[in-house]
């Protein structure tokens, strides 16, 4: 079954098992259509929709969620929520989620996506972490491959440092689609403390390394 959303884009289900959870979610159909290659080699498209791709590290963050986090009653923020995977899982898991995208179109899916899985409270905000700020603190932020632009890392280091409760945490999922070893000195300048435990995933029947990356408040150190 396909239909179209609003926003225009013509969408599939796909099944996905995440440890004993079977969950559907929706994606745009044919996604490669949308990907002018020699435009962008020009610099004459406007950015893919990269949102709507299911990437690995979203994966790996949902199965994790699901075997090793406690998320009842959490506040979780899924930051750069996408297709709303991760988001939709710490939801099931009792979380009150908010899905927070800078791209509509992304929120739109998120939601749906909450809604055909049953998640019982969630709400979607349009955000951009790199300018934009909330008048809230979460327990727990959520982030699958948001690393992929070098001139943010130290804007989304400060957006966690303002958003994380004193006794929050985030759970990142880097897949070093970019040279991120920069984002981590700034985590340490904006006064949080990470750590990371490494998994090896198959990707295009090929290795790829994936961090899991846990960011907490310095004590005594609230955000800046």
């Amino acid at each position: 079954m396909t239909f179209t959303m609003p926003c225009g884009y013509e969408v599939e289900p796909i099944e996905l098992t995440i440890g004993s959870r079977q969950l559907t979610l929706l994606r745009v159909k044919d996604l490669e259509r949308w990907v002018d290659r020699e435009a962008l080699l020009r610099d004459e498209a406007p950015e893919p929709p990269y949102w709507a791709h299911m990437w690995t590290g979203a994966l790996v963050l949902a199965r994790y969620l699901d075997a090793a986090v406690e998320c009842r009653d959490l506040s979780v923020l899924d930051l750069g929520c996408g297709l709303g995977l991760t988001g939709v899982v710490a939801a099931l898991k009792g979380g009150r989620v908010t899905f927070a995208d800078k791209e509509p179109g992304a929120l739109a899916f998120a939601a749906l996506n909450a809604q055909a899985n049953r998640c019982p409270l969630f709400e979607t905000r349009l955000l951009d972490f790199t300018r934009d700020t909330l008048q809230q603190r979460f327990s727990l932020i959520l982030g699958a491959e948001i690393l992929y632009d070098r001139l943010s890392f130290p804007l989304l280091a400060g957006f966690l440092a303002r958003h994380l409760a004193p006794d929050g945490y985030a759970l990142l999922a880097d897949a070093r689609r970019t040279r991120t070893e920069e984002f981590y000195h700034h985590l340490g300048e904006a006064g949080l403390l990470w750590a990371r435990e490494e998994q090896i995933e198959r990707e295009d029947n090929l290795p790829l390394r994936v961090s899991i990356v846990t960011v907490r408040p310095q004590q005594g150190r609230e955000g800046m």
